[in-house]
């Protein structure tokens, strides 16, 4: 029973973050969204690129949407991880590619003070997947009985011309 349980808790949690990247790439990075789903836990979107300080923000916002939306289902709130932590495993290598942090911390080395515009992404994402958590929590719940959205499908989510 606990391992169903378990299950369950995991698809949910998986449905919410990558809901989350999606409702993001269109709502604040002013993206598109291909598809997002829940079986191969991806979101293909895509977001502009502008180059500089703002483009780092809103990647690394994108990033931390996805983490931060599954924490807030789960338990009330976002739990950020210390920038040490992130920093130390960067640097010994011990990230996955291609995985959510890897991609945050790719994009903030790029940065003059990582640590600075880290802590204004993690600040910025809260307010931001608190703000959009009725759009997050929409799409999380039609990907959960779908599995798969196009594009089209979270936008007509988002703008409330389709219930989930």
């Amino acid at each position: 029973m606990t391992e169903k349980r378990d299950e369950a808790d995991q698809d949910r949690a998986t449905c919410f973050h990558e809901a989350a990247h999606a409702v993001f790439a269109l709502r604040v990075c002013g993206g598109w969204v291909r598809y997002v789903d829940a079986d191969e836990y991806f979101c293909a979107s895509g977001v502009p690129n502008y180059g500089g300080e703002a483009d780092r923000l809103r990647e690394a916002m994108y990033t931390l949407a996805g983490p931060f939306a599954e924490r807030l289902d789960a338990w009330g709130e976002t739990r950020s991880e210390p920038w040490d932590e992130l920093a130390l495993l960067h640097e010994t290598e011990s990230l996955e590619l291609g995985s959510d942090v890897h991609g945050l911390m790719t994009s903030l080395e790029r940065a003059d003070d990582p640590e600075t515009e880290y802590r204004a992404a993690v600040e910025e994402t809260e307010e931001q997947v608190r703000e959009l958590w009725p759009e997050i929590t929409a799409v999380a719940e039609a990907l959960a009985k779908r599995r798969r959205l196009d594009g089209e499908e979270v936008e007509s989510i988002i703008n409330r011309e389709e219930t989930p």
